[in-house]
């Protein structure tokens, strides 16, 4: 495990990592250090923080059934893991029983296909287990000839929290966020009965569980969606360092950062028009920028960056490190292109990593006075994330499913349908941070989406890559639709025995489940008494 702590592989394929730090603590108590430490031998004794003492390996529905059905008739909480890809620690509980659906791997692809109870036939469907991830998926469905909306990231669980709470990613402008795609689940509620629910079977279950989260509403066993004819994915790429900052350094006054911003936020809303994606990442030092449109016109990724390629490639003061076009057949072949490390080989993995998000509306682009106010927020965040130790890193993602506006259809917020930049703000930390300074990381990184929320209000953020500290989190993460996905809980899950973090249906701050966290100030017993020094122990 030490030689492979980085290994974003290794990481998944057991239940005793995760793929961040912060959900392997539970206040002191952890492994990291010693496990980090591979310079020094292993000494003295430390404990699972945040990890479960029990887990159940789940290789069938029936394992699922059966584990529900205990959990749920002795009291037990439940924390439902796959892959440990998790910026809220929603896959596990120091204080619960822990079910790890990672090993249910099954794949089929059904050309027509037939939704349950309904008269409707599907074509181009394609049926995955919950515990696949997306490399396991665009490289099955690349040999076939099709793609899916699947994220950058190779270790993503696509039927869990990214399948059911609104899944975007390179091909999102194009073919929509993955629940636009989902056709019907195959799901065990919480008295262990198994459920196959679509638009005919059970519609306002399939339309909560199309949005409002994983772990909310049941265990998702099979998750069935529409894949699309494959057609040549059109990459530009651009790298540039610029001068070099020390302390003093303020975004808000350097010339160079304002005049790309404005270049982006420019040429907005004419590269989400013709269905392009973006990838980009600034900071003060240097920027990355990829962007991404699958097409069989091989020239349209040339003529509609162009007049963007032209400013970039005459600006003074930077250092042009790449400036490329390039043509891939097949999403993999793209996948293993990518060269920034937040999405070659899955990024960094074995660090602790604080977020923040927000979701941009058009009209913010559609304007000279709207487009300055884009610019101004995201230098004055890169300023905020910079003074508190986040390095400035600004991730401006344009992969919302612009072509995509139906609101009704799907529960997942709908703020997603009239944005066109996913703004993430990030900080990384390591075993060697002293506790106070993440206390002030994890500040800035949350003060850093402030500017942002102020030109949006009543906006929203991805309900799986926002700021997990955030207060207004129903309006955030579900907008105008979370009563009635509340409602849905209610009836389908009476007595809340599906819970996760700020989750539709959420038990609050003192819930004993969530004693680790930050904003959790008392330490109460277990609900489970487990000893949390013991080896992990599978059921």
């Amino acid at each position: 495990m030490r030689t492979h702590y980085m290994d974003w592989r290794l990481r998944t394929e057991q239940y005793g990592s995760f793929e961040y730090l912060d959900w392997e603590t539970c206040g002191e108590s952890s492994c990291i250090v010693e496990s980090l430490n591979i310079s020094a031998p292993v000494s003295g004794n430390c404990s699972l923080g945040r990890l479960s003492a029990y887990y159940v390996e789940a290789r069938h529905a029936s394992d699922i059934q059966q584990t529900v059905k205990f959990a749920f008739d002795n009291k037990i909480r439940l924390s439902i893991k796959n892959t440990g890809h998790d910026y809220f620690g929603r896959s596990t509980g120091a204080n619960s029983l822990a079910l790890w659906t990672h090993n249910l791997k099954g794949i089929t692809f059904n050309k027509y296909f037939k939704l349950k109870n309904c008269a409707k036939e599907k074509t181009n469907i394609l049926e995955i287990g919950a515990g696949v991830q997306a490399e396991d998926v665009y490289t099955y469905l690349d040999k076939i000839g099709m793609h899916a909306t699947v994220g950058a990231v190779h270790s993503v669980g696509v039927a869990g929290g990214f399948g059911q709470g609104g899944g975007h990613g390179p091909l999102a402008p194009t073919h929509g966020l993955m629940v636009d795609n989902a056709v019907e689940f195959d799901v065990i509620l919480a008295d262990g009965t198994l459920h196959t629910i679509n638009e005919c079977n059970e519609p306002e279950l399939f339309w909560a569980m199309r949005g409002g989260g994983g772990s909310t509403y049941g265990v998702l066993v099979n998750y069935k969606f529409q894949v699309h004819p494959a057609a040549p994915l059109r990459v530009y790429q651009v790298q540039a360092k610029f001068p070099a900052v020390d302390k003093t350094f303020d975004a808000t006054k350097s010339k160079l950062h304002r005049d790309i911003v404005t270049a982006i936020a420019s040429n907005q809303t004419t590269f989400s028009d013709n269905g392009i994606a973006g990838y980009n990442w600034l900071y003060p030092d240097h920027m990355v920028l990829l962007f991404i449109v699958p097409s069989n016109d091989r020239e349209l990724m040339e003529r509609v960056t162009k007049p963007f390629h032209d400013f970039i490639c005459n600006y003074p003061g930077i250092q042009l490190l790449n400036d490329s076009y390039h043509t891939f057949n097949n999403f993999k072949a793209w996948a293993d292109f990518t060269l920034h490390p937040s999405i070659a080989a899955n990024g960094p993995v074995g660090i602790g990593l604080y977020e923040s998000g927000r979701l941009l509306p058009r009209r913010l682009f559609e304007s000279p006075e709207g487009v300055k106010d884009v610019v101004n927020a995201t230098l004055n965040s890169m300023q905020i994330s910079f003074l508190g130790g986040g390095h400035g890193a600004t991730g401006i993602y344009s992969t919302t499913p612009v072509k995509h506006t139906d609101t009704t259809s799907t529960g997942v917020n709908t703020a997603w349908r009239n944005s066109l930049w996913h703004i993430v703000m990030g900080g990384v930390w390591t075993q060697s941070t002293p506790p106070a300074a993440r206390k002030v990381l994890q500040s800035a990184i949350s003060a850093s989406i402030e500017p942002f929320k102020k030109i949006s209000p009543g906006g929203g953020s991805y309900l799986n890559e926002g700021d997990y500290l955030e207060e207004k989190w129903e309006e955030t993460f579900f907008g105008s639709n979370y009563q009635t996905l509340l409602n849905t809980k209610k009836k389908y899950d009476p007595l809340g025995f599906f819970n996760c973090w700020k989750c539709v249906g959420w038990t609050g701050y003192q819930d004993p489940m969530y004693s680790c966290y930050s904003q959790s100030h008392q330490n109460p017993l277990p609900t489970i008494p487990l000893d949390h020094h013991q080896d992990v122990g599978r059921i």
